[in-house]
């Protein structure tokens, strides 16, 4: 009888043992192929930021350019040279998209972006300020979404537990969002200043704006646990820009900043905010590389770190 009890527990524990060699084998070489195309996820991400960027500049430029603000215009032609450099290179890396089951996004939807950046550039010196700014945001607003669905399908669901997840959120989600809250808020400013004149639709909006930039802020700093340097630089810059335009553009009939200045102003902001999404990129890309370091050291039959 005890023999028997023996044996049963002795198969038991080793099909137990099996199936984690089993399961952790099959981990491994899932591992194996989703940190590579992490690392291939935030590559791309790294570019779509970049795209962001000089897209939401050249809209609060053109926007101050439509509304009157002539001293824009020569900073044009650079701006946009290096968006359509940047689309290129993003047409390159989609060709990683293409084949995938669920892609996060293809090359045609590139091109068809690229095909709408062109034909705002085309179109720009016939567009009025609204026209141009909502078209800026419709393309920012893909891109966005392009760069949010990598970062969640390529790096923090599949790597979750191997990559920080609040650096991967903030560096895909929460940190571009404030940055566009705020690039809105840079571009509709600066046309309102160029123009002498705040429209009742103009400040709610940057009201709104203004508001939704603080509460994003917020959730940054907290999901962060309020620590670092790079939160509250960007803090500071943060609510510079906001008091500038509530006291000297929105709470009083005369309007005491200039376009360059809220473009300046707005601009600081957003670099901080930018340069905080680096810090987040720089945290996931570590995880990356140590989790590539653990699976080698595991195929060469060390011990993983």
């Amino acid at each position: 009888m005890e023999n028997t009890i023996w044996r049963a527990t002795a198969t038991a524990a080793a099909l137990g043992l099996a199936y984690v060699a089993v399961r952790w084998g099959g981990l491994r070489r899932h591992a194996g192929k989703r940190v590579p195309r992490a690392r291939q996820a935030l590559a791309t991400g790294g570019k779509l930021v970049q795209l962001i960027a000089h897209v939401q500049q050249h809209r609060g430029m053109s926007n101050a350019w439509r509304a009157g603000d002539a001293s824009f215009a020569a900073r044009l032609p650079e701006k946009q040279s290096a968006i359509e450099r940047l689309f290129g290179e993003l047409l390159a890396d989609a060709v990683h998209e293409d084949a995938a089951v669920v892609p996060c996004f293809v090359s045609h939807d590139v091109r068809r972006l690229r095909h709408l950046w062109q034909d705002v550039v085309r179109g720009l010196g016939r567009a009025t300020p609204e026209e141009n700014f909502a078209v800026h945001c419709r393309i920012i607003a893909d891109l966005l979404d392009w760069l949010g669905a990598l970062g969640e399908a390529r790096i923090e669901q599949p790597l979750a537990g191997l990559v920080p997840a609040v650096a991967a959120r903030n560096f895909a989600h929460r940190l571009p969002a404030l940055a566009e809250c705020l690039g809105q808020a840079r571009a509709l400013a600066s046309a309102v200043a160029a123009r002498r004149e705040c429209p009742p639709v103009s400040r709610v909006r940057l009201l709104f704006l203004l508001s939704r930039a603080e509460s994003l802020l917020a959730q940054v700093v907290k999901a962060s646990g309020g620590s670092g340097a790079g939160s509250t630089d960007a803090g500071r810059a943060v609510d510079r820009f906001v008091a500038a335009l509530r006291d000297r553009l929105l709470a009083s009939g005369d309007i005491q900043l200039t376009a360059g200045e809220c473009f300046t102003l707005g601009t600081a902001a957003i670099d901080r905010v930018f340069e905080l999404l680096g810090a987040e990129c720089a945290l996931v890309e570590a995880s990356l590389a140590r989790a590539r370091a653990g699976l080698a050291d595991v195929r060469a039959g060390g011990v993983a770190a």
